[in-house]
This record gives structure tokens, C-alpha cells and sequence, in this order.
């Protein structure tokens, strides 16, 4: 959609913050890359495809360490995966649950992130 990265909007610096909120292996590392990550926007829902210029690489346990996810306005769930490639931020895929249209999308504060797992 986007031909070339750009700064992350305030948007969606926030909910890449948010997301970071969840606690897992890599995740300081990720919020360091945070500082140097430029996006393009490559679908309508809002996915991103991310570049990080500089910051520590992260020991993630999977591709997708995190998600988060909220409902839209029709009552299906908004979901967002945060991938990492190579201990990179590489992505943010953002989908509804039946692939319809987002209507409202997601916000930090409309998120709800996984319960910590066991201690």
C-alpha cells in the first residue's frame, strides 16, 4: 500500500508500545528497537511491515511473541500479532476474526494483551 517506510504515526507507536507491555523473553530489547523502527503500511486494516535501524537483538521464544486483541464496533474481535525475525521487529499484522472490514480500529487503550503466564 505504502511504497516506502515512514516514521511509525503516533498510533501506531502506541499500540506497538502497549504490546510490549506483555512480559516474555526479548521484550526490553524490542522496546529499544522501538527508537529506530520505520513502517509501511501494507494492507487496509493496518498491518505493518517494520525496519529497525539500530538496537540490541532480542532472544524471542517464537516468531510471534506477543498479541493483543480487541472487539470492533460490531462485536467480532480485532486481532494484533507482533512478529520478530532474526531478533528484529519485522511486523504487525492486524486482522478481524471473520475478514470483514475494521470499522473502528484498534487503539493502545482499546487493547487487551494475554495473562501473565506461570511464574
Amino acid at each position: 500500500m505504502e511504497p516506502d517506510f515512514r516514521q511509525l504515526t503516533e498510533n501506531e507507536k502506541k499500540l506497538l508500545e502497549r504490546m510490549l507491555d506483555d512480559d516474555f523473553p526479548g521484550r526490553d530489547e524490542l522496546r529499544r528497537q522501538l527508537n529506530s523502527v520505520t513502517a509501511k503500511r501494507v494492507n487496509e486494516n493496518g498491518s505493518l511491515d517494520l525496519k529497525v535501524a539500530s538496537g540490541p537483538v532480542a532472544n524471542v521464544p517464537r516468531r510471534v511473541p506477543t498479541e493483543a486483541w480487541c472487539p470492533d464496533t460490531d462485536g467480532m474481535m480485532i486481532r494484533l500479532l507482533l512478529h520478530v525475525v532474526e531478533g528484529k521487529l519485522f511486523g504487525l499484522e492486524i486482522y478481524k476474526d471473520d475478514g470483514s472490514k475494521i470499522v473502528r480500529p484498534p487503539t493502545a487503550s482499546s487493547l487487551t494483551l494475554p495473562p501473565p503466564g506461570p511464574g
